[in-house]
This record gives structure tokens, sequence and C-alpha cells, in this order.
């Protein structure tokens, strides 16, 4: 007859997991780190045994902190700086909860991810200099365009 020795408590409420500075390159090679993202979710009961029998007792270090780290992988190298910082930066939580979401549904069907939040990516001191520059280089070029256009003004 078997003694158990030793137990872990599992929590089935909602808990927030952190993976905090995440280093990944964007498509042009540019390093970005994300300084924390926040992954809310949840085991449910009656699939307790199986996740852990499946991926023990650490199992949200696979399907969260790991996944993560792929999923931030995946969207940086296939995007600019300027899609990733800006242009799409308001889409990303939604896509890594949907990524995430789908493979524990597939592979860990306990594991139920409420939401993802991600903070800002924080870009190395210079390049962000030489960003920002750029960028008012280009909204001056515009004011250029704009104080002298091609056609000629109608007297």
């Amino acid at each position: 007859m078997p003694v158990v020795t030793h137990y872990e408590p599992i929590q089935l409420t909602l808990q927030t997991d952190q993976v905090r500075d995440i280093p990944r390159g964007t498509k042009g090679g540019v390093v970005i780190i994300f300084n924390r993202i926040e992954v809310v979710n949840r085991l449910r009961k009656e699939y307790v045994y199986d996740t852990l029998l499946n991926y023990g007792i650490h199992y949200d270090k696979t399907w969260i902190n790991d996944k993560i780290h792929h999923e931030i992988n995946q969207f940086c190298s296939s995007h600019s700086l300027q899609q990733v910082y800006i242009d799409m930066f308001d889409q990303i939580d939604e896509r890594m909860r949907e990524a995430l979401q789908g493979d524990c549904t597939r592979y860990a069907p306990g594991v139920g991810i409420i939401s993802v939040r991600v903070t800002k990516p924080t870009i190395l001191d210079t390049i962000k200099q030489n960003y920002e520059q750029m960028s008012e280089e280009q909204t001056k070029s515009g004011e250029i365009v704009l104080d002298h256009p091609d056609e000629p003004a109608l007297a």
C-alpha cells in the first residue's frame, strides 16, 4: 500500500504568471526588451489530474512561460521595429492570448488563458535616440513638402 509522503497544493482560482525581461530581435535586427508580460490563467478542476500527469506540477512553465517566449519571438522576428513598437502594439495582448489558448486547448485543455498584458518594450537608448531623430526629420521633411507644393499657387 503506497504512503503519501509529499503533496503540493494546486491553485484552481485565477492566477497571474509574470514573464520578465524578454530580449527579442525584430525583423530588422533591432533588439528590444519586454520588461514584463502578465498572463492571467486558470487550471480547470476537472483537468487537474490529466494536466499534472502529462506536464507535472510546473505545467505553467511549459504552457505559459516557455510559450510566451516562443510566441513573442515569432511575433517580433516577423515584424519591424515600427510595427512592434507602434503600429501593431495594441494587438500584441490579444495575439498572445489567442496563440497561448490555441495550443492549450489542443494539448493541455485544462489550462485556460483569461488575458495577457504586454508592457511596452524598451529600446536601447542609442537606437531610441536615432529612431526619435529619424521620426523628427521625417516630420520636418513633411512640413517642407507642405510649404513648397509641386503645383504652382493660384493667383
